[in-house]
């Protein structure tokens, strides 16, 4: 069948559709073309680590040194260099070498007051001197006797003098020891008097 209309007549074009049950289709909304850029991360990549460089000196102030620390340097827990293998001993010393020098000076304790000071030990007793030989005594003193400047007196004065008893002179230790001593100022040219107080300061 064959239907005929005026296509500028708009009450004939709806009719017209009535009867074929079309509607003029609807316009499609227009959509945004899809966005193709990719998606930008929210990091930067990550930086790859670097080891932190080493200190000039270690926890002592000490240098590095190739002939007793390790190589290349490497540190231990507290800071100080790690030794060398088989330099242990010259390592110990420089380390005790440089703590020495940075170590301050120890201050004397203060004594409390109140308290006496320590006293130094007192010293042990003096040996007392070998007995003089009487035979040894007699012949000095017998020397000086026949030497006109030997004696400054008479031996009877100087006997008189050191209470020296003729009977037990050869037993007697103490008149051997004055009469010892006696010559000993002699030489050292006392006089008489002087002779005899030396004489008997020595007892």
């Amino acid at each position: 069948m064959q239907i005929t209309f005026d296509p500028h007549n708009v009450q004939e074009c709806a009719t017209i559709a009535r009867l074929l049950g079309t509607t003029a289709p609807a316009e499609q909304p227009e959509t945004a073309p899809p966005d193709t850029a990719p998606a930008q991360p929210d990091t930067a990549p990550a930086q790859p680590d670097t080891a932190p460089a080493q200190p000039d000196t270690d926890c002592h102030g000490m240098v590095h040194d190739d002939t007793i620390h390790s190589t290349p340097p490497s540190l231990n827990a507290d800071g100080s260099w790690r030794a060398k293998r088989g330099q242990k001993e010259a390592y110990e010393a420089a380390i005790a070498a440089a703590t020495c020098n940075d170590a301050p000076a120890a201050t004397p304790t203060p004594t409390p007051q109140g308290m006496p000071m320590p006293q130094p030990a007192s010293d042990a007793p003096a040996t007392p001197p070998a007995p003089i030989d009487y035979k040894t005594m007699a012949e000095r003193f017998m020397g000086k006797m026949a030497d006109p400047d030997g004696l400054p007196a008479e031996y009877e004065a100087i006997y008189a003098d050191l209470s020296i008893g003729y009977d037990d002179l050869e037993t007697n230790q103490t008149s051997i020891a004055r009469l010892w001593h006696y010559m000993d100022a002699v030489d050292n040219g006392d006089d008489h008097d002087g002779c005899v107080r030396h004489a008997m300061s020595a007892d």
